[in-house]
């Protein structure tokens, strides 16, 4: 059976190294660490429980970088990382707890796996259809983490506190993930 390789940028540098394990260990713990770390900027807002956060970003660029596998394992790691104590969710939190931000959560952990494959096909050699996958990853995000919140917020109230205002950030999140990953599979692939 013939299999198809990957276009992800990662899984396309590593894919004919002797080390090939080695590399996907280290690429998968490292995802976690960014996610982690772009989880730690973070902006309360006073009339929401969501934070804003990097790692929206961090979601995009893993799964347009690292296609379906290796995001989906970077984003499984991170999770049993905040899960078992350690303080890399948003605001230094840890613990899976069923909160206002569950959703999203879950539906970064979807958009990992649907962008991912997307970038896997080769739809993030251009910075319009990685942007373009970065919005659909935003719609599952959005659309997850909406019905999260909505346990946690009057119906009235859920597209103020859970929506609006994150998209401008979003967007601008999404282009530069989309910009940086391109630009950088373009550059490797030469």
């Amino acid at each position: 059976m013939n299999q198809i390789q990957s276009q992800a940028v990662i899984p396309f540098l590593i894919s004919g190294h002797h080390r090939r394990v080695l590399l996907n260990v280290l690429v998968v713990i490292g995802g976690s660490l960014l996610l982690a770390l772009l989880a730690q900027v973070s902006f309360v807002l006073p009339f929401t429980p969501v934070p804003i956060t990097g790692q929206t970003f961090g979601v995009a660029v893993l799964a347009l970088g690292w296609g379906r596998k290796r995001a989906l394992a970077s984003f499984a790691l991170y999770l049993s990382e905040g899960a078992l104590g350690l303080p890399f969710f948003a605001l230094g939190k840890s613990g899976l707890i069923f909160g206002p931000t569950i959703g999203y959560l879950l539906g970064m952990f979807i958009a990992c796996g649907v962008v991912g494959h997307l970038a896997d096909k080769g739809y993030a050699k251009t910075i319009k259809s990685a942007f373009a996958c970065c919005l659909v990853g935003s719609c599952i995000i959005f659309s997850c983490g909406l019905i999260g919140l909505s346990f946690f917020v009057p119906a009235k109230a859920l597209l103020v506190t859970g929506l609006l205002p994150f998209i401008p950030g979003d967007l601008i999140k999404s282009f530069a993930a989309a910009s940086v990953v391109s630009t950088l599979s373009r550059k490797i692939k030469q």
